[in-house]
């Protein structure tokens, strides 16, 4: 009995006192919060999933083009179309929550797995009475997979093989993925012009599930995802792994997952900026941590990192990514990234008084 009244005696002091980063009071200088969320919501959030929305609509043309005409030129086309969106796809990463927050998931967990199972894909093809809807399984659909169904490493001959005579249920599984992705990007869309845009832009708290807690701890595990998906996880360099695994780079079977990464870092730095997607400078990150007690030297220390890791990327060798995984260069743009996590996690956690709400296994 002496150990419960103890135990409730901490829990109530801690419900009095500064138990958690989202009791910390910090002085801000009379930081207008709401500047920072009215501008990234309409300068970078909402012209990136209007920009995305356009792009796979796009994208379904194109592929019903191709389903009804399986030849070479249409096959040009919904490639283009494809990686346009996939593009467009990966400057919304950031903004995985609120209307992006999907029954399975984030949309980007939903619509952006990688890599994906080849094996349940064919397997689904194959059987007639597969429904998409009714899978809880996120290998087998979204981005990534419409990238399998319409690329092939042995050229684009082969992918024309795939949908000769016969390729019926081929034509349909890519039509019905293509389908689930547009209904949900549309939905996303269509909630962030709508009252979701208020209800973001109308709290400015920092406490847990706040607008502003929900977009920097997204924009932080974003940032997580590049360095620990798309450049430690292929490149071997997780504990346990005793090399480089190529084919889980991201777009593995197009070989734009350089590209991608580089427009995916792009928006992080346009985040932490309040850059908006034409490139207009607003308020963001920045500005907000100028505003705390030793924020600025945090800026210029961020600033300097964010410098060395694009050099750093664009530095890695042209060509498909999963050639040149391996890479010192990869190694090295993985390494700086690493370095600048607590500078975005940590030390903005700390300085800002907003809690980190995800788990990972960073260790910062």
């Amino acid at each position: 009995m002496r150990k419960y009244f103890v135990i409730m005696f901490f829990a109530l002091a801690c419900g009095l006192s500064a138990c958690s980063n989202n009791d910390v009071a910090v002085n801000d200088n009379g930081f207008d919060r709401g500047t920072l969320l009215v501008n990234v919501a309409d300068n970078l959030i909402i012209p990136s999933f209007q920009d995305l929305k356009a792009k796979v609509a796009a994208l379904e043309t194109t592929s019903n083009t191709f389903i009804a005409t399986s030849d070479a030129t249409n096959l040009d086309a919904l490639q283009s179309a494809w990686e346009a969106a996939m593009t467009s796809f990966v400057k919304c990463s950031p903004f995985a929550f609120g209307p992006a927050d999907l029954p399975l998931g984030t949309f980007v967990e939903v619509l952006g797995t990688f890599p994906i199972s080849t094996t349940k894909i064919e397997t689904n093809i194959n059987n007639t009475g597969f429904n998409l809807s009714a899978s809880f399984d996120r290998d087998v659909r979204g981005m990534m997979t419409v990238e399998y169904l319409i690329y092939s490493l042995n050229g684009d001959a082969a992918v024309l093989t795939n949908y000769g005579t016969g390729s019926d249920n081929r034509k349909n599984y890519l039509k019905t993925v293509i389908t689930e992705i547009k209904t949900n990007i549309d939905n996303i869309t269509t909630a962030w012009e709508g009252a979701y845009r208020t209800t973001f832009t109308s709290n400015t708290e920092t406490s847990a599930g706040s607008p502003i807690s929900l977009l920097y701890n997204s924009f932080v595990k974003d940032y997580e995802n590049i360095k620990n998906f798309k450049l430690e996880l292929p490149a071997g360099l997780q504990a346990g792994q005793t090399s480089a695994e190529p084919t889980k780079v991201e777009a593995y079977y197009s070989g734009i997952s350089l590209t991608l990464i580089k427009e995916h870092f792009a928006t992080t730095e346009k985040i932490w900026l309040g850059t908006g997607l034409n490139g207009t400078d607003g308020i963001g990150f920045e500005e907000y941590l100028n505003a705390v007690e030793g924020g600025a030297a945090l800026v210029t220390q961020t600033k300097a990192k964010v410098a060395e890791i694009n050099s750093a990327i664009a530095a890695i060798p042209a060509g498909r990514l999963s050639d040149n995984i391996g890479s010192t260069q990869v190694s090295a743009a993985h390494t700086l990234m690493q370095d600048n996590t607590a500078n975005f996690k940590s030390s903005m956690s700390s300085l800002l008084g907003i809690s980190i709400t995800f788990s990972d296994n960073d260790g910062d």
